[in-house]
């Protein structure tokens, strides 16, 4: 028996009591980093304050919740009397809510907002926030029948775009000019594998058209059989994933392969590399 030992890892749990301060810290933290709070201020500053007195102070269980109506209703105390909360300052809070929504939106999940910054929460006020638009959470942003339908009428996908993949040592190239193509065609997600499908219709009129493309053009055996083997599902990010894999690794193989045999015929016996 071997004389180490090991320490077991702990998943440490929090209380709700625990849970409830962590999630009124993480929607402070954002107001100051974020939002620009002062920190000094943060717990007395109007917004902390209105949010406070509608009961709105944590960010998962709470804020992200509200609506525009929401937020067009707090109210502050000032100078001892009840008072609604500031224009500028809702303002300040629709447009955070906003950003949320569209930062969850752009990576098909939630979000970490300790991870996003002042910078970013700027460049969206000022070049993409729309204060006169509703806020649509992010995973309503697109309907179902409404994203079926302008993809169908206004985006045109080329399988044209995808050329034939016949030659193993074409590899490298075709793979880059492969998501060149997906990607002018805004359909680069659907080799993602951590891509979170929000609309399944639309979903899946994609994938049929992507597979399509695959069984068309990937004809080499190798890649051949990968498609054929996923007919019924039509995944194409495990299609592409596992053609990746098969390839890249066969590549890599060959490639050192031929650095050996270079090696071995550039060197000479009396060169004193032989050992």
């Amino acid at each position: 028996m071997s004389g180490t030992t090991g320490t077991a890892s702990t998943v440490v749990t929090l209380s709700p009591v625990e849970t409830k301060k962590a999630d009124r810290d993480r929607l402070l933290t954002a107001l100051i980093n974020v939002c620009g709070v002062p920190c000094a201020r943060c717990k007395t500053h109007p917004i902390t304050l209105a949010l406070k007195h509608d009961g709105g102070l944590l960010f998962h269980t709470d804020f992200i919740h509200m609506t525009a109506a929401d937020i067009d209703a707090p109210q502050c105390v000032k100078g001892g009397a009840l008072v609604p909360l500031e224009l500028n300052f809702k303002m300040i809070l629709r447009a955070f809510l906003a950003f949320c929504h569209h930062q969850s939106h752009k990576q098909r999940g939630g979000i970490n907002v300790l991870d996003a910054a002042a910078g970013q929460f700027s460049n969206f006020c000022n070049s993409e926030h729309d204060p006169t638009k509703d806020i649509a959470p992010w995973g309503l942003a697109v309907s179902k029948n409404q994203g079926l339908t302008d993809w169908n009428k206004l985006v045109k996908p080329s399988a044209r775009d995808f050329k034939p993949y016949r030659e193993a040592n074409n590899w490298v190239d075709y793979k880059e000019v492969f998501m060149i193509a997906l990607e002018a065609q805004n359909l680069a997600h659907l080799v993602d594998p951590k891509h979170v499908v929000i609309d399944e219709d639309l979903h899946k009129a994609q994938q049929k058209f992507l597979y399509k493309a695959f069984r068309d053009n990937l004809l080499h055996h190798e890649a051949k059989s990968v498609v054929k083997f996923h007919a019924k599902t039509k995944d194409t990010a495990l299609v592409w994933q596992k053609t990746c894999n098969t390839y890249d690794e066969s590549m890599s193989t060959s490639l050192n392969g031929d650095a050996i045999l270079g090696w071995l015929t550039s060197s000479r016996l009396d060169d004193g590399k032989w050992t």
